[in-house]
């Protein structure tokens, strides 16, 4: 979910003051009595790396910077304001949230959360208190120092070949990945790299910190006739930069590279995408024809979600617009190519997982914008041979909404712009996942509005079972929208509140409805 929390209870001295709450809690008012106030969590969740440079298998939750507004209330009441605590993103909400109903379980709410520069977020869902647990992750440390101005790294990698083809500079801990801006192989390799050009893989881009354990690598490129990878990679003995120079690291080339094997996807694969796809297959009358890549990394930190990350730069025909792992990609080919060729694989960063991630696409124009349907895994191994390929989370298919003139309007039909009748009301959205039995441990469901050809993000709902509850009040009257539903597997408590375990083979699909317009 991009969502979960962690572990260590605050302490409360003057509790109204913290959180600005009215009190509603009985409890002995002596300044010394800490009262028991119920609450959820919502953190940052952080993979760090150690001061030698390796992952820190110890996963953190940080509090939130600046703090997100948060809002919560019973499923189809009015959402009231709440307090984020800054010293460990606890929630107080309403105490009978957590009181059982007459049949045993507890109430269905839900919790919105809105990040600086976010769209709202809203989860619904039933956890006992103090056990719900909603994190974001985050790739390196939550404290980040800026990126001084003008500084880079200028160096020419002993033993280097006569020139690169395709090199990209990388840091660790503080992950990002550069190009080198007019790059001339004539040139040389001489290399020249300012960190204005260096893209941030998870959260704000960040200063390395040599001392905590972030370093930098050059890795350069090749493409044969349908693959990009790796040829060959050089460690920087330095990830230092200072602000208006380049500094003069030293560095040695490695030209060597190793075996990458996997699993074909299989024709059952291909046929139980496109079969739960049905209608909202890209080109039903050309069955079977998707794109798609395989994509093999240097992950982060596989104890974190691995679907989080931006899809890696568009440098394939195939290339696609689903998440992707936080990792240094390597090796990206077609979905459907085989033999994979060798890769470059930097020795320093054996301490490393390797990733596996295969993406299955189905593509469709609609008012200009394109929507991307597909299905991926994340496969993590120690090495980069021999993967299993099994795509673990269900499909959704079936796909209904429910509104005050229609109980079951399908959202998976042939017509697109599908008219629900006023906006307002409330709606039902429901779906059904093609596997049956445990195929999913939740769903993120993201409501977009489509306007001047852009796809424009209103409001995110995760929930664990397959079905949201919407107020009819998000919508605009003539306006038109698209629900993509993400399925996830790899969550294992989920269900019960917290998002933070993770378990592989991990998966996701993605299904984009019909749109849809108010009247």
């Amino acid at each position: 979910m991009r969502c979960v929390a962690g572990a260590g209870l605050w302490m409360l001295v003057g509790c109204n003051q913290v959180f600005g709450i009215h009190q509603t809690e009985p409890y002995d008012a002596r300044p010394d009595v800490i009262p028991d106030l119920p609450y959820v969590k919502l953190t940052w969740q952080v993979a760090d790396v150690l001061p030698s440079g390796d992952p820190d298998p110890l996963i953190l939750d940080a509090p939130i910077d600046p703090a997100p507004r948060v809002r919560y209330a019973a499923l189809g009441q009015p959402l009231q304001d709440t307090t984020y605590a800054p010293t460990d993103g606890a929630v107080i909400v309403a105490r009978e949230f957590f009181t059982a109903k007459p049949d045993g379980g507890l109430p269905t709410w839900r919790l919105e959360y809105t990040l600086s520069g976010g769209v709202p977020h809203e989860v619904q869902w039933a956890p006992e208190d103090k056990h719900g647990q909603l994190t974001v992750p985050l790739f390196g440390r939550a404290a980040r120092k800026a990126v001084p101005v003008g500084g880079g790294y200028a160096f020419t990698p002993d033993l280097a070949p006569a020139s690169f083809q395709s090199p990209h500079i990388f840091t660790t801990g503080q992950w990002s990945e550069g190009v080198i801006p007019g790059y001339d192989p004539s040139s040389g390799a001489a290399i020249d790299y300012d960190f204005f050009n260096a893209a941030a893989m998870s959260g704000g881009r960040a200063r390395p910190e040599p001392t905590l354990g972030d370093r930098a690598f050059l890795i350069d490129y090749g493409f044969d006739a349908r693959c990009r990878h790796a040829i060959g990679s050089a460690q920087l003995d330095s990830a230092a930069i200072e602000p208006g120079t380049h500094s003069l690291p030293a560095a040695v080339w490695d030209g060597a590279t190793r075996a990458v094997s996997s699993e074909k996807v299989s024709l059952a694969t291909l046929s139980r995408f496109l079969d739960a796809l049905g209608a909202l297959h890209a080109d039903p009358k050309v069955p079977g024809v998707l794109s798609g890549t395989i994509s093999l990394g240097i992950a982060a930190n596989v104890n974190m979600p691995p679907l989080t990350g931006v899809p890696p730069a568009a440098v394939l025909p195939t290339s696609t617009d689903l998440p992707a792992p936080v990792m240094i990609t390597v090796l990206q080919c077609p979905y459907d190519a085989m033999p994979l060729p060798d890769t470059a694989q930097p020795a320093a960063l054996d301490r490393f997982s390797r990733l596996l991630n295969v993406q299955l696409v189905s593509k469709r124009q609609v008012l200009g914008v394109q929507l991307a349907s597909g299905m991926e895994t994340a496969i993590a191994s120690p090495s980069s041979q021999s993967f299993k390929l099994t795509f673990p989370a269900g499909i959704p298919t079936r796909i209904t909404l429910a509104t005050p003139s229609n109980p079951a309007l399908a959202l998976d039909g042939a017509d697109e712009q599908v008219d629900i009748g006023p906006a307002g009301g409330p709606l039902t959205l429901g779906f059904v996942p093609d596997v049956v039995g445990d195929s999913a441990d939740y769903y993120d469901v993201t409501l977009y509005q489509l306007d001047g050809g852009a796809l424009i993000a209103r409001r995110i709902y995760t929930v664990t079972t397959p079905q949201v509850a919407i107020d009819g009040a998000v919508l605009s009257a003539g306006a038109t929208y698209v629900f993509e539903i993400r399925s996830f597997k790899g969550h294992p408590d989920a269900r019960s509140g917290d998002f933070r375990p993770i378990s592989f083979p991990y998966g996701s699909a993605i299904v984009f409805t019909r749109t849809f317009h108010t009247s």
